[in-house]
């Protein structure tokens, strides 16, 4: 027998911490896009307007949680990273993104596997409101919504990279275990590498910091021994990252393939 669903709605932050306080079990939804079974009691936050902004500044742009796909997209290039709109024309068709919101993306815990590697690779940070107080935590350090909290903002910095490389893998239009994403972002200067960031992000997911550490400094073009060697401390990083986790082994085999491929940009 079917459980019926209790919708509740809220207009403003103050409306929905005074729900989550007074109803027990209460399970915050957006758009519900990724929503396989309908919770009993659910609260909406489409009519919070706050939730819903693009905030453009000289070294970031900052986005609302509820902030559709196509909002972002009609940005156009001149205010979005190339590899954050890649990523984000990957995601399903035109309709799809025109209700999935970027908040849902990121807090989809069982498919971590669309934005998220970019929003890695990029160093967002999420912002957590609870009643009392305001939380920043790096995406890279984000583990759970802390208690009491909702995610009201998220920061992504802004900077030119002389290689974007975004690929997402796995069947076409769903997600499986072998579903994920991949980020490369580099920067140099006379031919020395000063920034470099690479996210992989599905049913494992991974910053390669170790890695991203080692190889500032390292002057291109990159030679293919030196290539093998980064591959063999990626697949450590990999394997680090995974731990005890079950996983497909095709993943781990993406991953190393693409790491190749990236590098061989650089040569």
């Amino acid at each position: 027998m079917n459980k019926e669903t209790n919708i509740f709605y809220a207009r403003n932050l103050n409306e929905l911490f005074y729900q989550m306080k007074t109803i027990a079990n209460l399970k915050i939804v957006g758009s519900c896009t990724a929503i396989k079974e309908m919770p009993e009691k659910m609260i909406s936050t489409t009519l919070i307007h706050e939730f819903n902004h693009i905030e453009k500044h000289e070294r970031y742009i900052e986005f609302g949680p509820s902030t559709t796909i196509s909002e972002i997209l009609a940005l156009g290039e001149r205010h979005l990273p190339k590899i954050l709109i890649e990523a984000m024309k990957s995601i399903a068709n035109p309709f799809v993104r025109n209700i999935a919101t970027i908040g849902g993306n990121i807090l989809d815990s069982e498919n971590k596997n669309t934005l998220y590697a970019v929003l890695l690779a990029l160093d967002s940070t999420l912002e957590f409101k609870s009643p009392n107080e305001i939380k920043y935590i790096k995406l890279q350090n984000f583990t759970e919504i802390p208690e009491k909290c909702v995610l009201t903002n998220i920061r992504v910095p802004l900077n030119d990279w002389d290689l974007e490389i975004f690929r997402r893998v796995g069947p076409a239009h769903k997600i499986t275990d072998t579903s994920a994403s991949f980020a490369f972002l580099t920067d140099s200067e006379k031919s020395i590498i000063t920034n470099l960031k690479i996210a992989y992000s599905g049913k494992i997911t991974l910053r390669c910091l170790s890695l991203e550490n080692k190889m500032l400094g390292i002057k291109l073009p990159l030679k293919a021994n030196d290539i093998e060697a980064y591959v063999e401390e990626a697949e450590l990083e990999f394997r680090k990252a995974a731990g005890k986790t079950e996983y497909n082994p095709v993943l781990c085999q993406q991953f190393l393939n693409l790491m190749r491929y990236s590098f061989e940009q650089l040569t």
